[in-house]
């Protein structure tokens, strides 16, 4: 075993050998919703993906997204970019602070394509490796990555290889590629994940596919990985690694304390609100309108509570529902309602809230 891979197994054990993990989501895995997800089981969280260069240019930026606390902890920072010495430098603002640098080559939406970032880098070979080698050369911190897969599996294969020799520590895989996304979002292929696993020798953490406790236990068994990952999933049920299915009106307040415990903000608030509250808000569309024109913290906590009073005696198990909506998604019927029209359209675009992030 190679100094590397020794190495890189040593930070893992350092970490606690963790298995679960929050996701990297923007405008979503923010501080609040990070501690919330600790408290439930979750191992290791990510930041949301931080754009190395407005970082680097705008101050406010790094202040108003990148927040943290001690208890934040393992922590892994992502950055998005394809410029080596921009990714440096941002990593040097940021490497205190965190335990590792994780470099985006996951992201699918458009707006990686046009910044040359996420899953679109990966069509670079020599440039990712390039910023692997010189971010670990010139940080202090572990560096870690997270990808899609090709439709060509001995691409990906020797990708992972190649990604694991410039010196990445740990490897996120995505069962998916980038065209399987939203609409043609399809199923996760673990089998290229356990293949990987096989592969390389560094830990490997599996991405996708996740939806109950189940799911978890499944993927670690079939997969054989380290660790799971869990994005969409965790933003419909937080507890998801505790084993159980919580109460989501419950869970929904304590978010809210956490959110006003570490300041979020309130589009996370909001966001995160549409998705934990989902099914009660098809039933009670007054609510549905008040949370979408709610403009402050105490007005989106009225929704929360009043929710919970008229769900009370709802079981657990029927407040679950969000996840599902690429399945069941139905439109308002009522074609005079254009507020209800707007709000179902918010839900539905949840996942794009980088585009009004990303001035680009």
């Amino acid at each position: 075993m190679d100094d590397h891979i020794q190495q890189a197994w040593q930070f893992y054990k350092s970490l606690g050998s963790p298995k679960f993990i929050c996701a990297p989501m923007v405008d979503q895995s923010e501080l609040a919703f990070r501690m919330l997800t600790r408290k439930y089981g979750a191992t290791i969280a990510y930041t949301p993906m931080l754009h190395s260069r407005i970082m680097t240019e705008s101050k406010s930026y790094k202040d108003e997204f990148f927040t943290t606390c001690p208890e934040d902890r393992p922590l892994f920072a992502q950055l998005c970019g394809h410029d080596p010495q921009v990714l440096i430098k941002a990593a040097l603002m940021i490497q205190g602070q965190c335990d590792a640098i994780d470099i985006n080559l996951g992201c699918p939406q458009g707006i990686a394509r046009k910044g040359l970032y996420g899953a679109y880098l990966l069509e670079k070979r020599e440039q990712v490796l390039t910023i692997v080698k010189e971010l670990k050369q010139n940080i202090n911190v572990p560096v870690t990555c997270k990808i899609r897969v090709f439709k060509d599996r001995k691409r990906t294969l020797d990708l992972t290889k190649d990604i694991q020799e410039a010196g990445c520590s740990i490897l996120t895989v995505h069962g998916r590629t980038k065209e399987q996304n939203k609409d043609f979002v399809g199923q996760c292929d673990w089998t290229i994940i356990a293949e990987i696993k096989q592969l390389i020798q560094i830990p490997v953490f599996a991405n996708g596919g996740i939806y109950t406790w189940s799911d978890v236990e499944r993927c670690l068994q079939e997969t054989k990985v380290d660790a799971v990952m869990s994005s969409e999933a965790l933003l419909e049920n937080p507890a998801l690694f505790s084993g159980e299915i919580k109460d989501l009106n419950d869970l929904a307040l304590e978010y809210m304390q956490f959110a006003k415990q570490y300041d979020a903000r309130l589009a996370e608030i909001k966001a995160h609100l549409f998705k934990l509250l989902y099914t009660g808000l098809q039933i009670f569309t007054d609510l549905r309108s008040k949370l979408g024109s709610a403009k402050t913290y105490e007005e989106h906590l009225e929704v929360v509570i009043e929710l919970k009073n008229k769900r009370a005696d709802v079981p657990k198990e029927d407040k679950l529902g969000w996840y599902k909506r690429y399945q069941n998604f139905k439109q308002p019927q009522n074609n005079k309602d254009k507020s209800l029209q707007k709000l179902e359209n918010i839900i539905q675009q949840q996942d794009l809230l980088i585009q009004k992030n990303d001035p680009q």
